[in-house]
């Protein structure tokens, strides 16, 4: 097999050197059509291409018919010269070519002597008439001058329509929803190398943080996308970083707030809570310019964070243990790029980009101040793990120009992560190979929070080197001229874990009452533990990417896109003691993964200010790794598990006011070491007693049909508007459902529970839920996203954009489970509903403004607002059908909250997710007084405000009836930007 699959990969990337290829991942291209004046078209015009910032220039001549069509160029500010004997210079400067677009230039040649010249100073065209792609770019000014929570550009992605920002309470982790889909189905690039975690998805956003000094621009896809984008289902972020210039440039700032600048949060009010002494300090600089001019440059950034932000937590039931914290964070992050063209044909580029954050939980910590005297761990400090982390992306990149109408790149890239997640208890113990959970005191799970211990503990590493080969081919005169690309890219993916997650156990109790060892009711009623000590495993990946593509220009003003993709992932499976499958290494590999792409643009006019475009598109998403690693980890053997007990259902004791009877219980939230030893004596390769999870050999990779039509024009010479119709159908999603369902004696949450193998393909008993992946699962997703944007132009530019959508489905995360089984009927039609994303409506607005005769002061800021997102009614002191998932939504109807702050009279629809939480607001100001200190050089003056109304952005409400004291009542702020008003001060020196 291994033979057989280098073969392959060498194959396939061979054939594609001696192919046609284009990949705008990171690049622009221009093209149009040169003619006289009186619309003739001129063959033979030597069209220059110079970059105004670093002088590196293409050239091309213009074929047959008159077109021309210059490829894979560094985003960026161009002049276009063109001559031809007999007719007088041709010059436009200031064309902007932004990343993963096409610009149209056409023009014509006056009569006359080549000494003659003839200059057009017209605004760049705004709109690409070409394209069938939705979505849109942000560039370097919306990038630094906008205000950005976190100093993060995911914050400006999601500016764009049919996108959600998630932020995230770690500086390093903001990510984005886009279309409907799951977080984790983004795709990330950076200058056209891989920035995605493999184990994860787009989770907590790019592999390694980009600072925002450091981003040029970015492109963000959201549908439609051409086949050289793959490998998602939701957006394709495509960024690129800054490159030296020409002249020595650089940027030195400073930012800074502290707890003085920061209100005091809703729960913290609430529970009359004191406020820790927080703060944060960001600085930093770029620095870039010419080693050789209009040669050779170089471009390197530099930032440093320190950040201790408070945090309030509440616990209704317990409010004794309501507590306010400060963490600690800090970061740096390093970033080199250097640009050489060698010759007229020959360029490369080389970009590193690292980022080291350790995260140190607690420091300080301050009690209601109505509570004295405790020396007790606050119950919250469960809630912080230690998350150390070294990130690092690099990419190489050499480009050839062969000839008048074809380029080559070939492209080698690394994404590099070193982390540890888990519980603070480790922390100095040694590095991930040698700490030991298991000494850490266990964990204790009450009703509403968890509290002494936090049970996460795992690292080490992650792995992916990527080769990529991209070839351009323009053939001017073929009935029309044509784009034809061809592209391969090559994968390697290697994931390395040490599990010790419930080394330390956890106790599961039915109250938020402290324990009493005299108290029946305080007693745990299920206990579980990570048995025969570390899990430990070394996953590979394999996968390459190939498409075709051609963008055939019929006439000025209609273009055809067809293309197609093809994807292919092996990632290598033990399936020993896996029923479904004879030969244990005949792991799924899903071979049939063709997906066409067809497009189409219509220009209307002839100013090419107006594009109606449309398209169909089958895009397969990635498998995430994380999906597979529970193959590895929950097998039917194994010498690392997780084990519950009792392990079909909690001991009734303690919800009845008796004592338990489970020898693990007995003694209350004490492990019985030497009764677990007898039972999973260390060493050995063990029967896994604990959940199992089987693969299927029928797995394949998810996929989605999107169906999109919109229309775009310029309606001023710097403003667009868009409106785009999206409609995306999943379908294979991954969902789980028990080979060996429950079936409980009665409707009660202790009632025991019986099993059986109904699918006859166990062979023999398991006394635990048994889990199959398999693609039985699927999604819609219907969107009309509106957009307008105004280029920086008389003192101000702006965006806004709308989203009108419904995302509905049976699963969204590739790791979903179906709790609606009842025996072999997967009740599939009652999983059907929205999605946690849904968002029925979407609106964010952005704008910079430059207020004339005060010498300097620009205003800028940004509005979003959400509609709620669906969550699910329920009570899990009732199994309503008997499957033993406690997990039954209520009927349809009206339900209110009985705590203090819960939420009244919710509407619900019931099903899954029926009823909808609160809405999010948020509105950032940034003010900034800029002097000018000569030609090239600015001094700002900073002031951002964050959440500037103070709105309380909640987390969805617990919907579990059972949870009196906080059923409906909202409990957390959401992510990052859900925390209060925050002011914050800077300097910014740029020359």
């Amino acid at each position: 097999m291994n033979r057989v699959f280098v073969g392959l990969v060498l194959a396939v990337f061979l054939g594609a050197l001696a192919a046609p290829t284009l990949a705008q991942q990171g690049t622009a291209d221009i093209g149009g059509r040169a003619t006289d004046e009186q619309g003739a078209v001129l063959p033979g015009v030597m069209i220059v291409l110079t970059n105004e910032e670093t002088g590196v220039f293409r050239q091309v001549m213009s074929g047959e018919d008159g077109s021309y069509f210059v490829s894979a160029l560094t985003p960026g500010r161009y002049r276009l010269a063109a001559t031809l004997a007999g007719f007088r210079n041709f010059d436009r400067r200031s064309l902007i070519l932004e990343v993963g677009k096409t610009l149209t230039i056409n023009f014509a040649l006056a009569v006359g002597a080549l000494a003659e010249s003839v200059t057009v100073t017209d605004v760049s065209p705004i709109i690409d008439v070409t394209s069938t792609e939705v979505g849109g770019n942000i560039g370097t000014s919306e990038i630094v001058e906008l205000p950005a929570p976190n100093r993060n550009f995911f914050a400006m992605v999601a500016l764009l329509p049919g996108v959600q920002f998630v932020p995230s309470s770690q500086f390093g982790n903001d990510t984005i929803i886009a279309s409907g889909q799951a977080q984790q189905g983004n795709n990330v690039t950076l200058d056209g190398g891989y920035n995605s975690d493999d184990a994860i998805g787009s989770n907590a956003g790019g592999q390694t943080r980009t600072p925002l000094e450091s981003v040029q621009e970015f492109q963000v896809l959201t549908n439609q996308y051409d086949a050289e984008f793959g490998r998602a289902s939701g957006a394709v972020v495509n960024a690129v970083t800054k490159q030296g210039t020409n002249q020595f440039r650089g940027v030195v700032f400073g930012y800074f707030t502290n707890s003085a600048l920061t209100a005091q949060d809703y729960f913290a009010r609430l529970n009359n809570q004191a406020k820790p002494e927080s703060s944060l300090k960001q600085w930093g600089g770029t620095f870039g310019g010419p080693i050789v001019r209009n040669k050779f440059h170089f471009f390197g950034s530099l930032e440093r964070i320190t950040e201790s932000p408070n945090r309030a937590f509440n616990f209704p039931a317990r409010p004794e243990l309501n507590f306010s914290t400060v963490e600690h964070r800090e970061a740096w992050n390093e970033m080199v790029r250097v640009d050489h063209q060698i010759n007229a044909n020959n360029t490369w580029a080389f970009r590193y980009l690292g980022e080291s954050s350790p995260q140190i939980p607690i420091i300080q910590t301050r009690r209601t101040p109505t509570i004295q005297g405790t020396l007790r761990s606050p119950a919250g400090a469960a809630a912080f793990t230690d998350e150390t982390d070294l990130d690092q992306t690099m990419v190489g990149t050499y480009t050839t120009v062969l000839g008048n109408s074809r380029v080559n790149t070939i492209r080698a890239s690394a994404t590099l992560e070193h982390w540890y997640h888990g519980s603070i208890c480790v922390r100095g113990q040694g590095s991930e190979d040698v700490f030991d959970q298991s000494k850490c005191p266990p964990t204790l799970y009450q009703l509403t929070f968890f509290t002494q211990q936090s049970p996460e503990a795992q690292g080490p590493w992650d792995r992916n080197y990527q080769l990529q080969d991209v070839y351009s081919l323009f053939v001017p005169d073929m009935k029309g001229s044509h784009e034809f690309k061809v592209g391969t890219t090559y994968h390697y993916t290697i994931l390395r874990r040490t599990i010790q997650t419930h080394m330390n156990g956890g106790f599961f109790f039915n109250t938020d009452l402290p324990f009493d060892p005299t108290n029946p009711r305080t007693y745990p009623e299920r206990f579980t533990l990570r048995v025969g000590g570390p899990f430990r495993f070394n996953m590979h990946s394999h996968t390459i990417e190939g498409f075709a593509q051609d963008k055939w220009r019929i006439s000025s003003h209609a273009t055809v896109s067809l293309g197609v993709r093809y994807d292919l992932e092996v990632s290598p499976v033990d399936e020993t003691g896996n029923p479904l499958f004879k030969d244990p290494h005949a792991y799924p590999v899903d071979k049939n993964n063709f997906s066409p792409r067809l497009g189409f643009t219509y220009g209307l006019g002839s100013a090419g200010r107006s594009v109606i475009r449309g398209g169909y598109g089958l895009f397969y998403n990635r498998t995430i790794l994380g999906t597979l690693q529970p193959f590895f980890e929950s097998g039917k053997f194994s010498r690392s598990f997780e084990v519950l007990f009792p392990q079909d259902t909690a001991d009734p004791g303690p919800s009845r006011g008796q004592f338990p009877t489970d020898p693990t219980l007995v003694n209350g939230p004490v492990i019985n070491r030497a009764y677990i030893d007898a039972l999973y004596p260390a060493g050995t390769r063990l029967r896994n007693t604990g959940e199992v999870m089987f693969d299927s050999p029928n797995r394949r990779q998810p996929y989605t049909h999107q169906v999109t039509v919109g229309y775009e024009r310029q309606i001023l010479p710097t403003m667009a508007v868009s409106a785009d119709y999206v409609r995306t159908t999943g379908r294979d999603l991954f969902l789980q459902r028990n080979l060996n369902p429950m079936i409980r004696a009665n409707t009660s949450r202790t009632g025991p529970i019986t099993r059986v193998d109904a699918f006859g393909v166990l062979g023999e008993p398991y006394n635990t839920k048994v889990w199959l992946v398999e693609n039985t699962g699927k999604s819609q997703y219907d969107a009309l996203n509106l957009q307008v944007e105004q280029r920086f132009s008389k003192y101000w530019s702006g965006r806004a954009s709308y989203s009108l959508s419904s995302s509905r489905g049976t699963t969204l995360n590739q790791l979903d489970q179906n709790f609606l089984q009842v025996g072999t009927n997967l009740n599939l039609d009652k999983l059907w509903g929205p999605v946690s994303v849904d968002r029925r409506h979407i609106l964010t607005l952005s704008g910079r403004v430059e207020i004339p005769k005060t010498h300097g002061v620009n205003l800028s800021a940004t509005m979003r607002y959400m509609s709620g997102a669906p969550f699910t009614i329920l009570d899990t002191n009732n199994d309503a059908d008997r499957n033993g998932e406690l997990f039954d939504p209520l009927p349809a109807d009206t339900y209110s909250g009985t705590a203090l702050g819960a939420l009244q009279n919710v509407k619900y629809n019931g099903g899954v997710n029926g009823a909808y939480g609160p809405n999010f607001f948020e509105t950032d100001l940034r003010i900034t007084y800029r002097q000018r200190l000569g030609e090239q050089r600015t001094l700002d003056f900073t002031t951002e405000i964050y959440n500037l109304t103070n709105y309380a952005n909640f987390n969805n409400p617990n919907g579990d009836r059972r949870l009196t004291d906080s059923f409906l009542r909202p409990q957390s702020l959401r992510g990052g930007s859900g925390f209060p008003r925050q002011a914050q001060f800077g300097v910014r020196f740029a020359f």
